[in-house]
């Protein structure tokens, strides 16, 4: 019995025993994590948590279950989702990790209270998966070893060990095998029910690592026809959405091979902003967007780059380094195709220093190659005014044609000259916020203040900037900066 077909029979027997509200939150709470409404995920769980507390203590019954009602593997199974959601939807990775391995060390086995219906085992797998997924083929596969998952077998969290060891196979560079392991499903009489709408996905991305698009498109093409019969289908949203996703990354890749129209390929690009809405799925849009942008049918400019950007920031600071540093090389390459030169360096010294946290780097590492190559051919910036008098030309260029990218390249090409013009730097910070590097920009920003403490201007440029960028480190280091240069200043001299 998979997890999904548990939580529809155990809401059942919540709603008859007239705990609906118990049965809501068992039914809803796996749909909402699908979804990716983490915060409604976090609320659910929380009330649904205190109602089957505050019923255990009513009862008086031991072993926090209610005869009847409910037990711990129902209580199990309600705590288990605000930290799944944060590994699956939003794809977290290292910010997670702490919490993912406590929850498996405290777990119980899988018939400590009568069959599991979900394992925080998997949820760790995940979770290391989203850190690094080539590089952590084998701790995952220690975890996901026959005598870590003895007794998993007769759970309905099976299916999604099953799934798990697939994606490792993947991840081994073994696709074949992993889509003969799906296969074997197909053809026997639980498999299709067993593994679902994940083991379509799953063997979707198989085929998508061997090559076979075309393939893996006429299998999404089922699942939606399938999805089509089923309009009272709780799931079809999300998973309709990520047929759109997967569907539009594949197409996009034969429209650049010449195997498909343009046309066809960009009709089923979700928009920007439900990419926005689910991190678990930016990495395919940007897959998809960059293909197209190649084929000259999406547009490549700045608004993409600070998009693209964001989104590898994002991985960056949720701890899923391969993720981010992937964002930040496609940043870098679209960079490169529209000339802007100061955005490519920083995209590529950003994957360059994600991939430190990386192992089984090679492929990746000739991506960044490729980038160097690339950036390293691009023609030197070209200033359009003197140093002393670039800011006063950039201002006055009509509100539409301001480019920020632009604006940056002339900028930087002034402080080469002028260092500490203090004007120019706070005019870098501006852009940076823009263009979501500000990190970036705090560079120079950062030599001139610790030189030239006393320069209060530039302190409170640097300020915003580090204020822009959420960096409560690199404040705290400027209050330092800023409170040993008035120690120094007030510091009488013998």
């Amino acid at each position: 019995m998979p997890m999904w077909t548990w939580a529809g029979e155990t809401a059942r027997r919540l709603a008859n025993a007239g705990q609906a509200e118990l049965a809501e939150a068992v039914v809803g709470l796996p749909e909402l994590a699908e979804a990716g409404d983490a915060v409604q995920v976090e609320a659910v769980a929380r009330s649904a948590l205190r109602t089957a507390r505050r019923l255990v203590a009513e009862a008086g019954a031991e072993n926090a279950e209610v005869p009847g009602v409910f037990g711990p593997a129902t209580l199990f199974f309600l705590a288990h989702w605000p930290l799944a959601v944060r590994v699956s939807a939003l794809a977290e990775g290292g910010r997670a990790l702490p919490r993912a391995v406590a929850a498996a060390e405290d777990a119980p086995g899988p018939h400590a209270h009568g069959p599991l219906p979900v394992s925080a085992l998997e949820t760790l797998v995940r979770c290391h998966a989203n850190v690094d997924a080539a590089g952590t083929v084998g701790l995952r596969r220690e975890l996901l070893s026959s005598r870590n998952l003895a007794g998993w077998e007769r759970t309905p969290a099976w299916p999604a060990f099953t799934l798990a060891r697939v994606h490792l196979l993947i991840d081994e560079g073994d696709p074949e095998r992993a889509e003969t392991e799906l296969r074997r499903y197909e053809h026997t009489a639980t498999g299709p029910a067993l593994l679902g709408a994940d083991g379509i996905f799953t063997l979707v991305r198989a085929l998508r690592h061997r090559d076979a698009h075309t393939q893996a498109l006429e299998v999404l093409d089922r699942m939606e026809a399938e999805l089509a019969l089923e309009p009272n289908n709780p799931r079809r949203p999300a998973l309709r959405r990520r047929i759109r996703f997967e569907r539009a990354r594949l197409l996009s890749w034969l429209a650049r091979l010449g195997q498909c129209p343009a046309r066809d390929a960009v009709a089923p690009l979700p928009t920007v902003e439900e990419a926005e809405a689910h991190p678990s799925l930016r990495p395919a849009w940007v897959e998809a967007v960059e293909n197209l942008v190649c084929q000259g049918i999406v547009r490549n400019d700045w608004r993409l780059g600070v998009r693209v950007t964001t989104w590898s920031r994002y991985f960056e600071r949720v701890g899923a380094p391969r993720r981010g540093a992937e964002l930040a090389l496609a940043a870098a390459r679209l960079a490169v195709g529209r000339g802007a030169l100061w955005v490519a360096g920083c995209s590529a010294r950003r994957a360059e220093r994600l991939m430190g946290d990386l192992a089984n780097t090679g492929e990746i590492r000739g991506d960044l190659a490729e980038v160097h190559a690339m950036i390293a051919a691009m023609p030197a910036v070209r200033p359009l005014a003197p140093p002393d008098r670039i800011l006063d030309f950039l201002r006055a260029q009509p509100a539409e044609e301001v480019d920020p990218e632009n604006q940056a390249e002339q900028v930087n090409a002034a402080l080469e000259h002028r260092p500490h013009d203090t004007l120019l730097l706070t005019a870098l910070g501006q852009v940076g916020r823009t263009l979501m590097l500000s990190d970036a920009a705090t560079e120079p920003q950062w030599r001139h203040v610790r030189e030239r403490p006393g320069d209060q201007r530039a302190a409170l440029s640097l300020l915003e900037t580090l204020l822009h960028d959420n960096d409560t480190a690199g404040v705290r280091d400027l209050v330092r900066t800023l409170a040993a240069d008035r120690a120094a200043v007030l510091t009488p001299h013998s």
